[in-house]
């Protein structure tokens, strides 16, 4: 079981600070970390009951792909909290050496084979998108789901990575070099997993789940 650098817990952040200064040279290199365990227990547990309740609905991206996504409130808000904290983006800022981290957007994902759920290559670049995050949130060992990262232009794969960890979750630099991509799910478990962007805008409120944000995160650090 690989280290725990950092962990959203009831009672706040706890992370190593030894551990962190090896994810930032980690990440220098691959372009890419794995965060074990981000989620405490506790809380991956109730965010895991209440999606076990919640309505899905088909989400289409354009050309990349094709995903269900839970309109679970409360599971949606929960987990925006938890990577909008200041600590957390400034943990984030130091493992990735973006220094620009204003609020993290997401969503909520399952993807179950046979039901047309796929993920083409892309690069998520746009004016203000930083690092991206998959966090897994599946009860059970999926098969399948690997995340892929590669060089846009020599399509070398720099990463082909099984986030199958309780509560793990990867981030990854976001570049016009690079594209990434979820492989096609295998078997009847499905993967759930919050996912999003470490964004550099500052907006008045999340446009998705309606939660306001300070207008400067980083002036209550």
């Amino acid at each position: 079981m690989e280290p725990i650098a950092v962990q959203i817990q009831r009672k706040g952040l706890a992370f190593d600070q030894t551990q962190i200064g090896k994810l930032r040279a980690e990440f220098s290199d691959a372009h890419w970390v794995r965060l074990s365990q981000l989620l405490e227990p506790s809380i991956l547990d109730s965010l895991q009951v209440r999606l076990d309740n919640s309505q899905w609905q088909t989400k289409i991206h354009g050309e990349i792909g094709e995903e269900y996504v839970t309109s679970d409130l409360l599971a949606n808000s929960l987990l925006h909290f938890a990577m909008n904290r200041p600590k957390f983006l400034a943990v984030v800022e130091e493992i990735t050496g973006c220094k620009s981290l204003q609020w993290f957007r997401g969503r909520v994902y399952r993807v179950i084979a046979g039901a047309g759920h796929h993920d083409n290559w892309h690069d998520d670049v746009n004016h203000s998108n930083q690092v991206g995050m998959r966090l897994n949130l599946s009860r059970d060992l999926f098969r399948g789901g690997l995340f892929m990262l590669r060089e846009r232009d020599s399509r070398q794969v720099l990463a082909n990575v099984a986030n199958t960890g309780a509560g793990d979750a990867l981030i990854f630099r976001i570049t016009s070099d690079l594209q990434h991509r979820i492989s096609d799910l295998e078997g009847a478990d499905p993967k759930t997993a919050f996912a999003g962007w470490f964004r550099s805008d500052r907006p008045e409120c999340f446009r998705d789940s309606s939660i306001p944000i300070p207008a400067d995160s980083h002036a209550i650090r």
